[in-house]
C-alpha cells in the first residue's frame, strides 16, 4: 500500500466509482436550512507530491488545502505517487468531504477532495483520469511539491499547460520547476516569496516616500543575509529589491552602474533571521532587520552621522494565506 496515499483522510473506492460517487453526494439540497449553495465551487487545485514525500509532509500539506478551501471553495485533487516494485500496481482512489459553518450558523462552505495513488509507471494515465475529476469550466492551479521533473515534463504537459498558475515551494524543494517545458508561459509562483508579502509592502511603503533617483544615486551595493531556515525567503527579498532599483534605473534612464548584490549567511546566534544593507558611496547607509520569530522588522537610515529607525510589520503569512497569495497575486 502506498503510505502517502493510505495516510490521507477519506473512503477508499474503485477509482471509477469516485465520479459518481462526489455528484451523488451533493444531489439532495437542504431546503429547509437554505443551504443549495453549499457546494458552490470557485477552482480546481491540483496538489502533485513526489515519491519521496513522507506521510506525515504529505498530511500537512493536504491540512493547508483544505484551510485554503474554507476561504475559497475549490475541488482537491491530491496525486500521490509510488515507485513501481516489480508488480503491478492498481490505481488507488479515495473520496474525502468536510463542511463548515459560518460564525453565524447560517451559511455553510462544503469541499472535496479526491485522492489517487499510482505507481510512477502508470503516469502516462494521469492526464485522462484527472480530465474525468476535474470541476468543469473552473479554472486550474497546481500545487508541486516533490514531483519530478522528468515525469512532469513527459506525462502532465496537458493539464499542467492549462493551468493558470503553478505553485511551488523552494524553501523545501529545489526539483527546478523553472526549466519544466510543459508550463508553456504558465506563471510559476514560489511560496517563500508568498510568506514575505506583508514584509515587501512595508518596505514598498516606506521607500516609496523617496524619489527614484534618491534611492538608487551612488548606490553601490545591496546584501541580504540570512539564517539557513529563511535561506529561501532572502533570496526571494534580494531578487524583489534588485527588480524594484532595476525599474529605479531605468524609469530616469540612469546609466546602470552595475550595482552589486549579494546574499550572505549569517552566523550562528545572530538575532536577526534575515538583514539587508544598501551602501552608497558618499557614506549613506540604508539596512533594515527582521527578528527571529518576530513580526516587526526595523528600517534603518544613516547619512551625516543621523541615523532613523523605523518599524514596519513583517508578520509572516500563514500557510493557507501564503498559498492564496501564490496562487492570484
Amino acid at each position: 500500500m502506498n503510505p502517502l496515499f493510505a495516510k490521507l483522510p477519506g473512503i477508499s473506492m474503485p477509482v471509477p466509482e469516485v465520479a459518481r460517487q462526489i455528484s451523488a453526494m451533493w444531489r439532495e439540497e437542504d431546503q429547509e436550512h437554505g443551504l443549495s449553495n453549499a457546494h458552490a465551487l470557485q477552482m480546481n487545485l491540483i496538489i502533485h507530491f513526489g515519491v519521496d514525500t513522507s506521510p506525515k509532509e504529505g498530511q500537512q500539506v493536504f491540512e493547508v488545502a483544505i484551510q485554503f478551501s474554507q476561504k475559497y471553495p475549490c475541488r482537491i485533487i491530491v496525486l500521490c505517487p509510488e515507485n513501481p516494485t516489480g508488480e503491478e500496481i492498481a490505481l488507488d482512489a479515495k473520496l474525502y468531504s468536510q463542511c463548515f459553518l459560518s460564525k453565524d450558523l447560517r451559511d455553510q462552505c462544503c469541499c472535496e477532495a479526491l485522492i489517487l495513488g499510482y505507481g510512477t509507471n502508470e503516469a502516462p494515465f494521469l492526464e485522462d483520469q484527472i480530465s474525468v475529476w476535474l470541476a468543469s469550466d473552473l479554472p486550474i492551479y497546481h500545487w508541486l511539491h516533490g514531483a519530478s521533473v522528468q515525469i512532469l515534463n513527459m506525462h502532465c504537459e496537458g493539464f499542467l499547460a492549462k493551468a493558470k498558475r503553478v505553485v511551488w515551494d523552494s524553501a523545501i524543494d529545489s526539483h527546478g520547476y523553472e526549466a519544466l517545458t510543459c508550463l508553456n508561459g504558465v506563471v510559476l509562483s514560489d511560496l517563500a516569496n508568498a510568506r514575505t508579502a506583508r514584509l515587501r509592502q512595508s518596505l514598498g511603503q516606506f521607500l516609496a516616500a523617496s524619489s527614484p533617483r534618491q534611492l538608487i544615486a551612488g548606490l553601490g551595493k545591496v546584501t541580504v543575509s540570512t539564517q539557513p531556515k529563511a535561506r529561501a525567503e532572502a533570496q526571494r527579498l534580494l531578487a524583489w529589491q534588485k527588480e524594484k532599483l532595476s525599474k529605479c534605473i531605468h524609469q530616469i534612464e540612469a546609466i546602470d552602474d552595475e550595482i552589486i548584490f549579494q546574499l550572505i549567511d549569517l552566523p550562528d546566534g545572530e538575532v536577526n533571521a534575515i538583514e539587508s544593507k544598501w551602501t552608497y558611496g558618499d557614506g549613506r547607509t540604508l539596512s533594515w532587520s527582521l527578528p527571529k520569530e518576530s513580526a516587526v522588522a526595523w528600517i534603518k537610515a544613516s547619512s551625516n552621522e543621523q541615523i532613523r529607525k523605523y518599524p514596519l510589520r513583517a508578520d509572516p503569512y500563514i500557510p493557507e494565506k501564503a498559498l492564496s497569495e501564490a496562487c492570484f497575486f
